[in-house]
């Protein structure tokens, strides 16, 4: 008898691309499948409509009586789970077909792997594959935690994103389900660590997730002050999460290589936003203050304080007239 996975989908108030993420749900063929959808939005019978319309086989329905924040919705599935193991699926991400027949099988064939990640595919607003992991050398097929963790931090692949994976139920409620970042911000990145550090990650290349940015995608519409919060809490994360400590007491070289990795990935995210993203929405004041919002890390402030130095008018028109005579 096949295991059953939960696919669990999280809905707040966007409604656009929901029937295709529980189409994607549907029109997979692995046997045992628990769908849970789940409305934190206030949507009166909208969602669950949905579901009854793009969903043939039985299904669960839950709806909060009041919107929590982002990732006690997240842990609210993880509890109601019932499956062996756990996929969160965002309300305009898609599974491609056969998705959860090969990550199952990937999981199951490595069994002291504590996750299986898939390829991903960038979806635009027109359903146009717009990006894919395998622009880039893809990775091996079962990487020790660390390894993996480096790989990841030094950008040797082209990880989009870990917002879906497949893990079991267990092993994600053993290590505390989803920790509470504000906005959401990271928290699938920080939940693979601490589920792989001392233990070794599944790439499986023949499934593919499908993920969608868009301007008003979680990842684009994210305020840089939440950014920012969830950022430092990452950090302090790395230090505070009892399997990280557990495990840095234990090999304190390797966690400081690995620790060194995952800081790259946080500022290097929020560097990046900061620098394209909010330069254009937020007040000149408060995108250079946000600038300064993240705690000393040198490579960080490197690359950041002559943003900000080239940014101020004076320095920036001197810089302009100098560069056209040399």
């Amino acid at each position: 008898m096949a295991a059953t996975v939960t696919v669990a989908i999280p809905v707040y108030k966007r409604l656009t691309y929901v029937a295709q993420a529980i189409r994607s749900v549907a029109d997979q063929d692995y046997p045992a499948i628990e769908l849970i959808v789940s409305d934190n939005g206030c949507n009166g019978d909208a969602v669950l409509n949905l579901v009854r319309e793009h969903y043939p086989r039985p299904f669960v329905f839950r709806q909060n009586p009041a919107s929590v924040p982002i990732v006690p919705h997240f842990n609210q599935l993880l509890a109601a789970a019932s499956g062996d193991y756990f996929v969160l699926l965002s309300d305009d991400d898609e599974l491609a077909p056969g998705y959860l027949n090969a990550m199952v099988a990937a999981l199951e064939s490595h069994t002291g792997a504590a996750a299986a990640i898939s390829r991903v595919e960038v979806l635009d607003e027109q359903n146009r594959v717009v990006a894919s992991t395998a622009d880039r050398p893809l990775p091996p097929r079962v990487m020790r935690g660390p390894d993996w963790i480096r790989r990841w931090g030094y950008n040797q692949h082209k990880f989009v994103c870990f917002t879906t994976n497949l893990a079991r139920t267990a092993d994600l409620r053993a290590v505390g389900g989803y920790p509470d970042f504000d906005g959401g911000n990271g928290v699938d990145n920080a939940l693979l660590v601490v589920l792989s550090i001392d233990r070794s990650i599944v790439y499986c290349d023949e499934a593919v997730f499908r993920h969608r940015i868009y301007d008003t995608s979680f990842g684009k519409s994210v305020g840089v002050s939440s950014l920012a919060r969830a950022s430092r809490q990452f950090l302090a994360f790395l230090h505070q999460h009892p399997v990280l400590r557990a495990y840095a007491r234990q090999h304190p070289h390797e966690w400081a290589v690995c620790r060194d990795a995952i800081t790259r990935v946080i500022w290097t995210t929020y560097y990046g936003r900061w620098r394209q993203l909010y330069r254009g929405r937020e007040r000149y004041i408060d995108w250079l203050k946000a600038g300064f919002a993240l705690p000393f890390i040198p490579a960080y402030y490197r690359r950041a304080l002559p943003e900000m130095l080239y940014s101020l008018p004076a320095v920036g028109r001197l810089a302009h007239r100098r560069l056209p005579a040399r």
